[in-house]
């Protein structure tokens, strides 16, 4: 299991980070998110009160000077981590009648807490971030919290967890058969599909996507809707357009597909439907759905011709919290991403190169005029105002290729 180096919430520091420590819990200073500077009692007390300059010091349970780029970009300066103090173990409280857990318990803020909600300190609470990813938190606020990784700033549901014995993870999957062993005769597809994204750049891998039409769906449902809040969910300034490559493995092609189950990633871990049977029986595939479309959204959005798809990356079993330098399940569970060109391999279905970004300030001067009514004459001049301004700055694209899952034939 995975610390994250400094990582997922250290980069709260330098945002909730206060000197008003005097009225701490017991007179200790809480893990990864305030300010030890002036009290370098640490409630865990197998952290270490580490300065990141002269004003900032937070409990880490490690700390490597320089950089860390899990900071928030405007706090992004070296870390000394020079030790503050002497970190003294502060007797806890008598804690609550505990779960079930065989003795073991989860470490706040750094472990994912979803199979076992026996948290380490008594006075945090395991709290659901979504299907993936749960955390042991002193507290918890429904909605984005700014200090997660930007890829992953998706929303918390904060439910709480109940009690329950630790789960082991489940057993990855076994040797690709035969048949996901050898190229396919597969033809190539290259095309482009599309992402909203914010300001922050990183790979592809593990992730949703969609064709224009698709994104357009989502920006005008989602993320400029209201529905979680005022402004862009995410933080989404700019649709990025990416060229891929893509061959379908020879048990899909024998069904008459090119394109598998879409499968939904959440916190990067594959969430369904039937993950695991999809990349046993048919390979780490891209999946797609045209929008109206089982799985999801199964209504009609009025976007017509919209598709959505998955790109499975390394180790799609387990979340970004217990993926992270994990050379083991990478091995294990390559995904279908690889170099050159896609052979329809089982751990080589696509590829991808970055091809260009349209600015969300680009596709309008009024929002709330052009994301007015959602008729599919509407909607559809809003997709063409976007293809048109793609078009001006990188060309035309080529055809998309048809979105031809077939549920009935994937599971018959």
């Amino acid at each position: 299991m995975m610390r994250l180096n400094v990582a997922l919430f250290a980069c709260v520091a330098t945002v909730w980070a206060s000197n008003e420590t005097s009225n701490l819990r017991g007179s200790c200073t809480p893990s990864y998110h305030v300010n030890c500077m002036h009290n370098s009692r640490c409630c865990d007390p197998t952290t270490t009160c580490y300065a990141k300059d002269d004003a900032v010091a937070v409990c880490l349970h490690s700390c490597t000077p320089g950089i860390h780029m899990n900071d928030l970009p405007q706090y992004r300066t070296p870390w000394t981590c020079k030790v503050i103090g002497r970190n003294t173990p502060v007797p806890s409280p008598p804690a609550p009648a505990a779960p079930a857990s065989d003795g073991k318990c989860v470490p706040s803020y750094t472990v994912n807490c979803m199979h076992n909600t026996n948290c380490c300190d008594p006075s945090t609470k395991c709290y659901r971030k979504d299907e993936a990813v749960a955390i042991c938190l002193h507290s918890c606020a429904p909605g984005i919290h700014l200090n997660d990784p930007p890829q992953w700033r998706t929303p918390w549901s904060c439910e709480l967890m109940q009690a329950s014995r630790p789960t082991p993870i489940a057993p990855s999957p076994g040797p690709l058969v035969t048949a996901l062993q050898q190229p396919s005769d597969g033809n190539l597809m290259e095309f482009y599909m599309y992402r909203a994204q914010n300001d922050e750049d990183y790979p592809l891998g593990n992730d949703n996507t969609g064709n224009l039409e698709g994104i357009m769906w989502y920006l005008q449902n989602e993320v400029l809707s209201g529905v979680y809040g005022p402004g862009a969910k995410f933080g989404i300034t700019r649709i990025m357009r990416f060229r891929v490559q893509v061959r379908a493995t020879q048990p899909l092609l024998d069904k008459g597909m090119n394109f598998g189950i879409r499968v939904a990633f959440d916190s990067g871990k594959c969430t369904g439907p039937d993950c695991d049977m999809d990349w046993q029986d048919y390979g780490y595939n891209v999946g797609c759905n045209n929008l109206g479309e089982w799985p999801f959204p199964t209504y009609d959005t009025h976007f017509d011709g919209g598709i959505w798809y998955s790109l499975p990356g390394a180790c799609p079993s387990l979340s970004y919290l217990e993926k992270s330098g994990d050379k083991a399940c990478e091995r294990v569970q390559p995904g279908g991403k690889c170099f050159g060109i896609p052979t329809g391999t089982g751990d080589c279905t696509w590829n991808y190169e970055n091809a260009g970004e349209l600015r969300l300030t680009e596709l309008y001067t009024d929002q709330e005029a052009f994301w007015s009514g959602n008729s599919r004459e509407t909607n559809a001049r809003k997709v063409a105002v976007a293809r048109r301004l793609f078009a001006e700055k990188y060309g035309p694209d080529p055809p998309v290729p048809p979105c031809d899952f077939n549920k009935a034939r994937i599971y018959g």
